[in-house]
C-alpha cells in the first residue's frame, strides 16, 4: 500500500489504525508454531486491502516476564511509537509504500528494552513467516537467558 509521510504520521499518532491483540503461549514460540503469524498475516492483509495501517501485538501469555511482539505496515524501520521521527527521513509529502515490520519490546531483550525488524517488503509469505518465528523466538530465549542472569549481574555490582 502506497501512502503520503504526513497521512501516515497523522493516521498513526492519532490512533486511526487497526489494532488487535493476539495472545501466544511461550511453548508455541519455542516450537516456532506459526499460527500467530498466520493470523497476523490474514489481519494485516485485510487492513492493508482497505488501506488501513495496521499493528497486530502478539502477548507471550505466560512468559516469566512482560514480552510483546508488534507486527506493524510501517514505513521505516520505527515503531508506530516514534512515528513522528518518520520526518527525519522522508519529506512531509513523499509518498512510499509500506513494509512490514517486528517490534519485540521486553525489559530483559537488550540495553533500549527493544528491538525491529524489516520482515517483508510486501506480504508475508511463509519463508517470511517462519524466519520471522524464529527472530521471535531468538528474542524471547536472549530475554529469557538476560532474565536469568540479572540475579547474578546485581551480585556482582554489589561486590564492586
Amino acid at each position: 500500500m502506497k501512502i503520503q509521510i504526513k497521512d501516515f504520521i497523522e493516521k498513526v499518532t492519532e490512533g486511526t489504525f487497526n489494532q488487535t491483540s493476539l495472545e501466544i503461549s511461550k511453548d508455541d514460540l519455542l516450537q516456532a508454531s506459526p499460527w500467530a503469524l498466520n493470523k497476523a498475516k490474514e489481519q494485516m492483509d485485510k487492513d492493508l486491502s482497505e488501506n488501513k495501517l495496521s499493528q497486530v501485538m502478539i502477548h507471550v501469555v505466560d512468559a516469566e516476564f512482560p514480552i510483546d511482539f508488534y507486527v506493524e505496515s510501517g514505513v521505516i524501520n520505527l515503531p508506530f511509537d516514534d512515528a513522528k521521527k518518520v520526518t527525519h527521513f522522508f519529506d512531509d509529502d513523499a509518498e512510499v509504500e509500506t513494509k512490514f515490520y517486528l517490534s519485540t519490546r521486553c525489559d530483559y531483550l537488550n540495553a533500549s528494552k527493544f528491538h525491529i525488524d524489516l520482515i517483508s517488503e510486501n506480504e508475508l509469505n511463509d519463508t517470511e513467516i517462519t524466519q520471522t518465528m524464529s527472530i521471535m523466538k531468538k528474542n524471547y530465549e536472549t530475554s529469557v537467558e538476560n532474565f536469568n542472569n540479572k540475579d547474578e549481574d546485581e551480585a556482582e555490582k554489589k561486590e564492586d
